[in-house]
């Protein structure tokens, strides 16, 4: 079955990366993945910490970082004046990711929308994506696209086909989250086939809701809470020979330190339960009933 490789800061979202890595840690992973947005979950911006803090932090703890999924905030694509920033934006945080060590990013352009030119702000957002992840390539960074997603131009599997026949750059992967695909319900065997080699990355956490553009769905929620086949999503993953990382993306906000913590080990023993693979290191530190 499938493994579980890397764990996400998202799931301590409203606090600091400094109390998230040794938590992250302690749970007994050692690769992880960073979550950074300009609404909420700050932990990567431009600020504190910088990027050496940040390696050092990371090496102070033994853990090696897999991905940055980072996020400037509403972008349209049919709007000029935003692709443009969105190319300022991602490139300027691009350019710290390698005194990181960061080998990945993943940065979506464009909100969902009803407009009639969908085809148009397809196009935009290739010509975008084009000339990002050719900056991100000159610093040894990949660039990832959480395919397809809910609330963005790609909400499907035909979106995110167009975009990956259009595209110029090699330097583009796809990023699959099974809480989407868990509402969407596109066939997963056929989306891995499609995709190919370009699949790089994958999240894990639970969902349920309807397949609508009005964020009305539950995206946030722990495995065994919400309406994922992770057995299935993991089984499609295996035949598809996926090797890459995989991350916990759980995502909490509002809760205190200690029920995250019992949200993890519930969580993780649904996932264990449906067939999945964790490092020995993670299940060492689980209650007995989840091992």
């Amino acid at each position: 079955m499938a493994k579980v490789t890397s764990i996400s800061s998202l799931g301590w979202a409203h606090y600091t990366l400094y109390e998230a890595l040794p938590r992250m840690a302690a749970r007994g992973f050692t690769r992880v993945e960073i979550a950074s947005f300009s609404s909420y979950c700050f932990h990567f911006n431009f600020g504190s910490p910088t990027p050496l803090e940040l390696k050092k932090m990371l090496d102070d703890l033994g853990l090696a970082p897999v991905a940055l999924n980072y996020s400037i905030g509403v972008t349209r694509a049919w709007v000029p004046q935003d692709a443009e920033r969105f190319v300022s934006e991602t490139s300027r945080k691009i350019e710290q990711l390698p005194q990181v060590g960061i080998p990945m990013v993943t940065m979506n352009f464009s909100n969902r929308n009803d407009r009639d030119d969908q085809e148009m702000q397809l196009t935009n957002m290739v010509k975008a994506y084009d000339r990002v992840a050719e900056i991100a390539k000159t610093h040894g960074v990949r660039m990832l696209l959480e395919v397809p997603h809910l609330y963005d131009v790609a909400y499907g599997p035909e979106q995110v086909y167009w975009i990956f026949d259009h595209i110029n750059s090699d330097n583009i992967g796809a990023l699959a989250d099974c809480s989407h695909w868990g509402i969407i319900g596109y066939d997963v065997d056929e989306f891995f086939s499609r995709l190919g080699e370009r699949l790089w990355h994958v999240h894990l956490r639970d969902s349920r809701g309807p397949d609508t553009g009005d964020r009305m769905q539950d995206l946030e929620l722990t495995p065994g809470a919400g309406t994922v086949d992770f057995g299935r999503f993991g089984r499609a993953m295996d035949a598809a020979g996926y090797k890459g990382d995989v991350s916990l993306e759980f995502e909490y906000r509002d809760m205190t330190l200690d029920d995250i913590e019992r949200e993890y080990d519930v969580g993780i023993k649904h996932l264990v339960a449906c067939g999945w693979e964790f490092p020995s290191s993670v299940l060492e530190k689980m209650p007995d009933a989840a091992t």
